[in-house]
């Protein structure tokens, strides 16, 4: 992982899980429609970009959860990954204009695994994935579809183009 001084890189919308829940209550008083989307943001690109800006054509206010880095590397089997911190990571995707507000996740590769259930904790009227998440044999998906329900909410699968940070890295390893 870089080393960069995190000073630097803030944001007023990255928010912790308390903040989170007093936002929440505010903003469903208001009668907003709160959609959450997820996802690790190493590396940012425009696969990212555009998974945001189709997501928030679903909502009135975007949350996103940004995986935490033990996560991905735990995960991961690319040695020195992530690239950027969460705390980066969660800055940039917290700058950019369909998000308004970020938050961290644990992560989960299976239902055994969840130890921060995001769904049952932000309650969301919409949980927003990318179409590379629609698969009938993902237990964890399954779970997340099946909590979202619980709630009276929908879950959504963009349809924008699949690209990730790892074929961008494997890219620039092969021919830069």
């Amino acid at each position: 992982m870089l080393n960069i001084n995190h000073e630097h890189y803030q944001s007023e919308n990255i928010l912790s899980n308390e903040e989170m829940l007093n936002v929440l209550k505010k903003l469903k008083k208001e009668g907003k429609k709160i959609g959450l989307a997820s996802g690790s943001f190493d590396l940012l690109h425009p696969g990212h970009i555009t998974y945001l800006e189709e997501a928030k054509k679903y909502c009135d206010i975007l949350i996103v959860a940004v995986v935490k880095d033990a996560y991905i590397s735990k995960t991961r089997n690319n040695p020195g990954r992530p690239i950027f911190s969460e705390q980066l990571r969660a800055f940039m995707v917290s700058k950019l204009k369909p998000v308004d507000f970020v938050f961290f996740d644990d992560g989960a590769t299976d239902i055994s695994n969840i130890t921060f259930d995001i769904i049952s904790f932000i309650k969301p009227d919409v949980y927003i994935k990318g179409k590379d998440h629609l698969n009938d044999n993902d237990s964890v998906m399954n779970y997340y579809k099946k909590l979202v329900e619980s709630f009276r909410g929908e879950t959504i699968f963009t349809q924008t183009e699949k690209l990730s940070s790892t074929e961008v890295i494997k890219y620039i390893k092969e021919k830069a």
